[in-house]
Protein backbone atom coordinates (compact mmCIF):
# COMPACT_ATOMS: atom_id res chain seq x y z
CA UNK A 1 0.00 0.00 0.00
CA UNK A 2 1.46 3.28 -0.82
CA UNK A 3 1.05 5.78 1.41
CA UNK A 4 1.46 9.75 0.15
CA UNK A 5 1.97 12.73 2.55
CA UNK A 6 0.40 15.82 1.61
CA UNK A 7 2.86 19.01 1.71
CA UNK A 8 1.24 21.22 3.67
CA UNK A 9 2.82 25.19 4.44
CA UNK A 10 2.05 27.22 7.64
CA UNK A 11 3.11 30.84 9.19
CA UNK A 12 4.91 30.80 12.83
CA UNK A 13 4.78 34.17 13.87
CA UNK A 14 7.66 35.43 16.49
CA UNK A 15 9.34 38.57 17.82
CA UNK A 16 11.88 40.28 15.46
CA UNK A 17 14.08 40.31 18.23
CA UNK A 18 13.90 36.20 18.67
CA UNK A 19 15.08 36.24 14.65
CA UNK A 20 18.68 35.48 15.00
CA UNK A 21 18.20 32.68 17.62
CA UNK A 22 15.93 30.86 15.17
CA UNK A 23 18.78 31.50 12.23
CA UNK A 24 21.58 30.88 14.35
CA UNK A 25 25.12 31.44 14.09
CA UNK A 26 25.69 31.38 10.06
CA UNK A 27 22.65 29.83 10.22
CA UNK A 28 23.87 27.16 12.23
CA UNK A 29 20.46 26.46 14.55
CA UNK A 30 17.85 26.86 11.45
CA UNK A 31 20.06 23.75 9.51
CA UNK A 32 19.51 21.71 12.54
CA UNK A 33 15.90 22.29 13.10
CA UNK A 34 15.60 21.47 9.51
CA UNK A 35 17.72 18.21 9.63
CA UNK A 36 15.56 17.06 13.27
CA UNK A 37 12.39 17.78 12.25
CA UNK A 38 12.18 17.47 8.02
CA UNK A 39 10.61 20.25 7.89
CA UNK A 40 11.60 23.59 5.37
CA UNK A 41 11.89 27.04 7.21
CA UNK A 42 12.16 29.86 5.61
CA UNK A 43 12.69 33.28 7.45
CA UNK A 44 12.64 36.64 6.08
CA UNK A 45 15.74 38.67 4.89
CA UNK A 46 16.54 41.47 7.71
CA UNK A 47 15.74 44.07 4.62
CA UNK A 48 12.47 42.70 3.96
CA UNK A 49 11.46 43.31 7.49
CA UNK A 50 9.31 46.42 7.98
CA UNK A 51 10.93 47.71 11.32
CA UNK A 52 14.87 47.07 12.47
CA UNK A 53 15.11 44.66 14.94
CA UNK A 54 16.64 46.84 17.37
CA UNK A 55 14.05 49.13 16.51
CA UNK A 56 10.73 47.14 18.25
CA UNK A 57 10.92 44.42 19.86
CA UNK A 58 7.40 44.29 19.73
CA UNK A 59 7.56 43.95 16.04
CA UNK A 60 6.64 40.53 15.26
CA UNK A 61 7.76 38.85 11.74
CA UNK A 62 6.07 35.75 9.74
CA UNK A 63 8.46 32.69 9.40
CA UNK A 64 6.95 30.16 6.85
CA UNK A 65 7.40 26.22 7.83
CA UNK A 66 6.81 23.82 4.99
CA UNK A 67 6.63 19.55 4.86
CA UNK A 68 3.92 17.57 5.81
CA UNK A 69 1.98 17.45 8.95
CA UNK A 70 3.90 15.55 11.76
CA UNK A 71 6.97 17.76 10.46
CA UNK A 72 5.61 21.35 10.63
CA UNK A 73 3.80 20.49 13.30
CA UNK A 74 7.49 19.74 15.18
CA UNK A 75 8.58 22.27 13.65
CA UNK A 76 6.77 24.92 14.62
CA UNK A 77 6.61 24.13 17.74
CA UNK A 78 10.65 23.88 18.01
CA UNK A 79 10.09 27.79 16.50
CA UNK A 80 7.85 28.90 19.14
CA UNK A 81 9.85 27.40 22.42
CA UNK A 82 12.97 29.03 20.84
CA UNK A 83 10.87 32.74 20.61
CA UNK A 84 9.52 32.41 24.00
CA UNK A 85 12.55 31.25 25.67
CA UNK A 86 14.58 33.82 23.85
CA UNK A 87 12.24 37.04 23.99
CA UNK A 88 10.58 36.49 27.29
CA UNK A 89 9.81 40.36 27.37
CA UNK A 90 9.48 43.19 24.50
CA UNK A 91 10.03 46.98 24.46
CA UNK A 92 7.82 48.47 21.68
CA UNK A 93 7.79 52.05 20.57
CA UNK A 94 4.79 54.05 19.45
CA UNK A 95 5.64 55.60 16.57
CA UNK A 96 2.10 56.83 15.85
CA UNK A 97 1.07 59.29 18.40
CA UNK A 98 1.71 62.55 18.44
CA UNK A 99 4.07 64.23 21.29
CA UNK A 100 1.53 66.78 21.93
CA UNK A 101 -0.70 64.39 23.41
CA UNK A 102 2.04 63.18 25.79
CA UNK A 103 1.03 65.55 28.94
CA UNK A 104 -2.46 64.42 28.26
CA UNK A 105 -1.86 60.30 28.16
CA UNK A 106 0.71 60.74 31.28
CA UNK A 107 -1.45 63.19 33.15
CA UNK A 108 -0.03 66.07 35.31
CA UNK A 109 1.91 63.99 38.11
CA UNK A 110 2.15 60.67 35.12
CA UNK A 111 -0.76 59.43 37.10
CA UNK A 112 -2.19 58.03 33.77
CA UNK A 113 1.12 56.43 33.19
CA UNK A 114 1.67 55.23 37.16
CA UNK A 115 -2.22 53.39 36.81
CA UNK A 116 -1.28 51.85 33.47
CA UNK A 117 2.02 50.58 34.58
CA UNK A 118 0.94 48.84 38.01
CA UNK A 119 -2.33 47.46 36.89
CA UNK A 120 -0.65 45.78 33.53
CA UNK A 121 3.60 45.27 35.21
CA UNK A 122 4.63 47.09 32.32
CA UNK A 123 7.32 50.44 32.31
CA UNK A 124 6.10 53.17 30.17
CA UNK A 125 8.08 55.72 29.63
CA UNK A 126 6.87 59.28 27.93
CA UNK A 127 9.54 61.98 26.55
CA UNK A 128 8.95 65.56 28.32
CA UNK A 129 7.52 67.68 25.46
CA UNK A 130 7.34 71.63 25.62
CA UNK A 131 9.49 72.86 22.55
CA UNK A 132 9.23 72.31 19.09
CA UNK A 133 12.68 70.83 18.13
CA UNK A 134 12.28 68.75 15.35
CA UNK A 135 9.20 69.35 13.35
CA UNK A 136 6.73 72.43 13.10
CA UNK A 137 3.66 72.71 15.49
CA UNK A 138 0.43 72.15 14.41
CA UNK A 139 -1.50 75.22 13.06
CA UNK A 140 -4.46 76.40 14.40
CA UNK A 141 -7.50 75.24 13.01
CA UNK A 142 -10.44 76.76 11.30
CA UNK A 143 -13.63 77.35 12.73
CA UNK A 144 -15.63 74.05 13.03
CA UNK A 145 -12.59 72.14 12.35
CA UNK A 146 -10.13 70.00 13.93
CA UNK A 147 -6.34 70.22 14.03
CA UNK A 148 -4.15 68.51 12.60
CA UNK A 149 -1.31 66.15 14.51
CA UNK A 150 1.28 64.30 13.26
CA UNK A 151 3.53 61.37 14.92
CA UNK A 152 6.36 62.40 16.82
CA UNK A 153 9.37 62.58 14.84
CA UNK A 154 12.80 60.93 15.09
CA UNK A 155 13.08 59.22 18.44
CA UNK A 156 10.84 61.31 20.86
CA UNK A 157 8.34 58.16 21.07
CA UNK A 158 6.83 56.70 23.75
CA UNK A 159 8.79 53.14 24.92
CA UNK A 160 6.70 50.17 26.59
CA UNK A 161 8.47 47.05 28.56
CA UNK A 162 7.41 44.12 30.02
CA UNK A 163 5.64 40.34 28.83
CA UNK A 164 4.52 40.81 25.59
CA UNK A 165 0.93 40.16 26.17
CA UNK A 166 1.13 42.93 28.78
CA UNK A 167 2.47 44.98 26.15
CA UNK A 168 0.53 44.67 23.32
CA UNK A 169 -2.69 45.25 25.72
CA UNK A 170 -1.00 48.23 26.85
CA UNK A 171 0.03 49.63 23.55
CA UNK A 172 -3.64 49.12 22.31
CA UNK A 173 -4.69 51.02 25.13
CA UNK A 174 -2.43 53.94 24.63
CA UNK A 175 -3.52 53.82 21.04
CA UNK A 176 -7.45 54.22 21.86
CA UNK A 177 -6.89 56.80 23.76
CA UNK A 178 -4.49 58.90 21.96
CA UNK A 179 -7.58 58.85 18.69
CA UNK A 180 -10.05 59.84 21.75
CA UNK A 181 -8.21 62.55 22.60
CA UNK A 182 -7.09 64.00 18.74
CA UNK A 183 -10.88 64.38 18.38
CA UNK A 184 -11.57 66.57 22.23
CA UNK A 185 -8.75 69.08 21.85
CA UNK A 186 -8.03 71.96 19.82
CA UNK A 187 -5.21 74.23 19.37
CA UNK A 188 -4.86 77.98 19.94
CA UNK A 189 -1.86 80.03 19.09
CA UNK A 190 -0.58 83.81 19.70
CA UNK A 191 2.82 85.91 19.85
CA UNK A 192 4.57 86.36 22.95
CA UNK A 193 8.00 88.16 23.04
CA UNK A 194 10.45 85.16 22.68
CA UNK A 195 13.12 86.81 25.11
CA UNK A 196 9.48 86.29 27.62
CA UNK A 197 9.16 82.70 26.78
CA UNK A 198 11.75 82.09 29.80
CA UNK A 199 9.35 83.22 32.29
CA UNK A 200 6.35 80.99 30.91
CA UNK A 201 8.40 77.71 31.62
CA UNK A 202 11.29 76.67 32.89
CA UNK A 203 13.31 77.97 36.26
CA UNK A 204 12.63 81.43 35.71
CA UNK A 205 8.70 80.40 35.20
CA UNK A 206 6.77 77.11 35.78
CA UNK A 207 7.25 73.20 35.04
CA UNK A 208 5.37 72.11 32.04
CA UNK A 209 3.60 69.52 34.65
CA UNK A 210 2.17 73.02 36.49
CA UNK A 211 1.17 74.59 33.59
CA UNK A 212 -0.99 71.20 32.50
CA UNK A 213 -1.99 70.92 35.98
CA UNK A 214 -3.29 74.52 36.33
CA UNK A 215 -5.13 74.92 33.21
CA UNK A 216 -5.65 71.35 31.91
CA UNK A 217 -3.61 72.33 28.66
CA UNK A 218 -0.43 71.46 27.58
CA UNK A 219 1.83 74.54 26.32
CA UNK A 220 4.48 74.68 23.69
CA UNK A 221 7.17 76.95 23.20
CA UNK A 222 9.51 77.55 20.00
CA UNK A 223 12.94 76.30 20.00
CA UNK A 224 13.96 78.76 17.54
CA UNK A 225 15.02 82.38 19.21
CA UNK A 226 13.31 84.40 16.40
CA UNK A 227 10.11 82.84 16.49
CA UNK A 228 7.47 84.26 19.25
CA UNK A 229 4.52 81.93 18.56
CA UNK A 230 3.57 80.35 22.07
CA UNK A 231 1.16 77.16 21.17
CA UNK A 232 -1.67 75.90 23.41
CA UNK A 233 -3.42 72.82 23.53
CA UNK A 234 -6.27 71.24 25.30
CA UNK A 235 -10.24 71.15 25.35
CA UNK A 236 -11.60 73.94 23.83
CA UNK A 237 -13.42 75.29 26.87
CA UNK A 238 -9.93 75.38 28.96
CA UNK A 239 -7.72 77.14 26.17
CA UNK A 240 -8.70 80.74 27.21
CA UNK A 241 -7.79 80.12 30.64
CA UNK A 242 -4.19 78.50 29.68
CA UNK A 243 -3.67 81.73 27.40
CA UNK A 244 -3.95 84.00 30.55
CA UNK A 245 -1.99 82.05 32.39
CA UNK A 246 0.75 81.98 29.83
CA UNK A 247 0.26 86.34 29.11
CA UNK A 248 0.12 86.80 33.00
CA UNK A 249 3.73 84.64 33.92
CA UNK A 250 5.18 86.28 30.96
CA UNK A 251 4.37 90.06 31.83
CA UNK A 252 5.31 89.06 35.64
CA UNK A 253 8.90 90.38 34.83
CA UNK A 254 10.08 94.19 34.68
CA UNK A 255 12.02 94.53 31.05
CA UNK A 256 13.73 96.95 29.20
CA UNK A 257 15.79 97.12 25.98
CA UNK A 258 19.58 98.72 26.00
CA UNK A 259 20.69 99.27 22.49
CA UNK A 260 24.31 99.41 23.21
CA UNK A 261 25.26 100.75 19.53
CA UNK A 262 23.35 104.10 20.59
CA UNK A 263 26.90 104.86 22.95
CA UNK A 264 29.34 105.01 20.23
CA UNK A 265 27.50 105.64 17.20
CA UNK A 266 30.56 107.34 15.50
CA UNK A 267 32.13 104.20 15.40
CA UNK A 268 34.76 103.12 12.57
CA UNK A 269 32.74 100.99 10.31
CA UNK A 270 29.29 101.13 11.63
CA UNK A 271 28.05 101.36 15.32
CA UNK A 272 26.19 98.17 14.65
CA UNK A 273 29.14 96.16 13.90
CA UNK A 274 30.89 97.61 17.10
CA UNK A 275 27.68 96.48 19.16
CA UNK A 276 27.96 93.05 17.63
CA UNK A 277 31.84 92.44 18.44
CA UNK A 278 31.29 93.87 22.43
CA UNK A 279 28.24 91.75 22.49
CA UNK A 280 30.54 88.82 21.39
CA UNK A 281 33.26 89.27 23.25
CA UNK A 282 31.09 89.73 26.74
CA UNK A 283 29.50 86.53 26.01
CA UNK A 284 32.50 84.48 25.63
CA UNK A 285 34.28 86.45 28.52
CA UNK A 286 31.25 85.42 30.00
CA UNK A 287 30.42 88.75 31.84
CA UNK A 288 26.80 88.53 31.13
CA UNK A 289 26.04 85.39 32.84
CA UNK A 290 28.45 87.56 35.66
CA UNK A 291 26.02 90.57 35.44
CA UNK A 292 22.57 88.01 35.85
CA UNK A 293 24.00 86.39 38.93
CA UNK A 294 24.93 89.54 40.11
CA UNK A 295 21.20 91.45 39.04
CA UNK A 296 19.07 88.48 39.94
CA UNK A 297 18.29 89.44 36.11
CA UNK A 298 18.21 87.84 32.93
CA UNK A 299 19.95 89.32 29.75
CA UNK A 300 18.77 87.88 26.51
CA UNK A 301 21.24 89.09 24.06
CA UNK A 302 21.01 88.20 19.86
CA UNK A 303 23.65 88.38 17.18
CA UNK A 304 22.50 89.39 13.50
CA UNK A 305 23.71 87.45 10.48
CA UNK A 306 24.63 90.25 8.70
CA UNK A 307 26.44 91.58 11.24
CA UNK A 308 24.58 93.58 13.74
CA UNK A 309 23.35 93.15 17.35
CA UNK A 310 19.93 93.60 18.37
CA UNK A 311 19.35 95.56 21.13
CA UNK A 312 19.74 93.87 24.81
CA UNK A 313 16.56 92.76 26.73
CA UNK A 314 16.82 92.94 30.65
CA UNK A 315 14.54 90.83 32.67
CA UNK A 316 14.20 91.57 36.52
CA UNK A 317 11.13 90.65 38.88
CA UNK A 318 12.76 93.59 41.36
CA UNK A 319 13.03 97.30 40.01
CA UNK A 320 16.12 98.60 41.68
CA UNK A 321 18.18 95.14 40.50
CA UNK A 322 16.79 96.06 36.93
CA UNK A 323 18.06 100.10 36.94
CA UNK A 324 21.73 99.17 38.93
CA UNK A 325 22.07 96.15 36.13
CA UNK A 326 21.06 98.91 33.72
CA UNK A 327 23.60 101.14 34.92
CA UNK A 328 26.26 98.80 35.45
CA UNK A 329 25.87 97.72 31.37
CA UNK A 330 25.72 101.08 30.34
CA UNK A 331 29.62 101.54 32.21
CA UNK A 332 30.90 98.24 30.70
CA UNK A 333 29.65 99.69 27.32
CA UNK A 334 31.69 103.27 27.90
CA UNK A 335 34.81 101.11 28.94
CA UNK A 336 34.92 99.34 25.61
CA UNK A 337 35.21 101.91 22.53
CA UNK A 338 35.68 100.82 19.18
CA UNK A 339 39.51 101.97 20.28
CA UNK A 340 39.65 98.95 22.24
CA UNK A 341 38.33 96.49 19.91
CA UNK A 342 40.29 95.53 16.54
CA UNK A 343 39.12 92.58 14.05
CA UNK A 344 41.75 90.75 11.47
CA UNK A 345 40.48 88.50 8.91
CA UNK A 346 42.07 85.13 8.83
CA UNK A 347 41.22 82.24 6.74
CA UNK A 348 38.97 79.73 8.87
CA UNK A 349 41.44 76.62 7.98
CA UNK A 350 44.10 78.42 10.43
CA UNK A 351 41.32 79.41 13.20
CA UNK A 352 42.55 75.88 14.92
CA UNK A 353 46.07 76.83 15.00
CA UNK A 354 45.25 79.89 16.00
CA UNK A 355 43.50 79.22 19.00
CA UNK A 356 46.32 76.66 20.33
CA UNK A 357 49.16 77.95 19.32
CA UNK A 358 48.91 81.89 18.94
CA UNK A 359 45.97 83.03 21.13
CA UNK A 360 48.39 82.54 24.40
CA UNK A 361 51.60 84.40 23.09
CA UNK A 362 48.92 87.72 21.97
CA UNK A 363 48.04 88.03 25.59
CA UNK A 364 50.78 87.70 27.09
CA UNK A 365 53.01 89.53 25.04
CA UNK A 366 50.55 92.62 23.86
CA UNK A 367 47.59 92.16 26.65
CA UNK A 368 45.38 91.16 23.64
CA UNK A 369 42.59 89.04 24.03
CA UNK A 370 41.63 87.22 21.16
CA UNK A 371 38.06 85.79 20.35
CA UNK A 372 37.92 82.95 17.63
CA UNK A 373 34.73 82.87 15.57
CA UNK A 374 32.33 79.47 16.09
CA UNK A 375 32.48 76.66 13.27
CA UNK A 376 29.00 77.98 12.75
CA UNK A 377 30.48 81.52 11.46
CA UNK A 378 33.17 80.77 9.11
CA UNK A 379 32.97 84.11 7.36
CA UNK A 380 33.23 86.18 10.38
CA UNK A 381 37.17 87.93 11.64
CA UNK A 382 38.94 87.10 14.76
CA UNK A 383 37.94 90.00 17.12
CA UNK A 384 41.05 91.29 19.63
CA UNK A 385 40.04 92.98 22.47
CA UNK A 386 42.72 94.57 24.69
CA UNK A 387 42.73 94.14 28.35
CA UNK A 388 46.56 94.80 29.39
CA UNK A 389 48.46 92.82 31.59
CA UNK A 390 45.23 92.41 34.26
CA UNK A 391 44.11 90.47 31.58
CA UNK A 392 46.06 87.25 32.31
CA UNK A 393 44.61 86.80 36.17
CA UNK A 394 41.90 84.17 36.02
CA UNK A 395 39.70 86.41 38.15
CA UNK A 396 39.69 89.25 35.75
CA UNK A 397 36.81 91.95 35.84
CA UNK A 398 36.36 93.82 32.56
CA UNK A 399 36.41 97.90 33.29
CA UNK A 400 33.94 99.99 33.98
CA UNK A 401 35.05 103.57 33.54
CA UNK A 402 35.80 105.26 30.56
CA UNK A 403 39.26 105.57 29.32
CA UNK A 404 41.47 108.23 29.18
CA UNK A 405 43.16 109.37 25.81
CA UNK A 406 46.53 108.20 27.12
CA UNK A 407 44.60 104.96 27.51
CA UNK A 408 43.17 105.07 24.48
CA UNK A 409 47.11 105.44 22.36
CA UNK A 410 48.19 102.41 24.18
CA UNK A 411 44.88 100.32 23.46
CA UNK A 412 45.74 101.21 19.62
CA UNK A 413 49.43 100.53 19.17
CA UNK A 414 48.91 97.09 20.91
CA UNK A 415 46.10 96.21 18.81
CA UNK A 416 47.39 97.33 15.60
CA UNK A 417 51.17 95.48 17.08
CA UNK A 418 48.96 92.19 17.86
CA UNK A 419 47.26 92.23 14.18
CA UNK A 420 50.36 92.24 12.96
CA UNK A 421 51.85 89.62 14.30
CA UNK A 422 49.10 87.38 13.55
CA UNK A 423 48.71 88.39 9.98
CA UNK A 424 53.06 87.77 9.84
CA UNK A 425 52.96 84.30 11.23
CA UNK A 426 49.64 83.47 8.89
CA UNK A 427 51.13 84.36 6.26
CA UNK A 428 54.33 82.51 6.84
CA UNK A 429 52.13 79.30 6.75
CA UNK A 430 52.26 77.35 3.44
CA UNK A 431 49.37 79.08 0.77
CA UNK A 432 46.38 77.10 0.81
CA UNK A 433 45.38 75.79 -2.83
CA UNK A 434 42.46 73.95 -4.12
CA UNK A 435 42.35 71.52 -6.96
CA UNK A 436 39.87 68.52 -8.45
CA UNK A 437 41.45 64.73 -8.86
CA UNK A 438 39.33 62.50 -10.68
CA UNK A 439 39.10 59.46 -8.77
CA UNK A 440 37.91 56.34 -10.84
CA UNK A 441 34.94 54.36 -9.80
CA UNK A 442 34.77 51.34 -7.95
Amino acid sequence: MLLICQQISTKVSIPQSARAHIIGKQGSKIKELQERTGARIQVPKIEDVARPVEDDDDAMIDIIVEGNALSVGSAQREVLKIASERAPTVTARLRNIPAELYPFLSGAQNEKLNELEEARSVQIRVPPYHKWRTQPPPQKPLAGKLPVFLPAADDNHITIAGDRPAVQSVRAEIERIAEELQQQITVDQFPINNGRHQFIIGKRGVQPQKFFSDTGCAIILPHNEDDDMVTIIGPPQQTPAARNMAINLAASMQSSSIDISRQHRNAPGTSAAHARNLTQYLRQRKVIEELERAHQAHIVTSLYQDGGAAPWELYSRDYNNAINAQAEITNIVSAHPPSRLATVPVDPFFHMYLQNDITPRVKKDYGVHVVVPQPSEPDAPVLLVFEGETGLNPDYQVPRSQPSPQEIQAFQQALHDAQKHILDIINAQAQIISTSIDVPKM
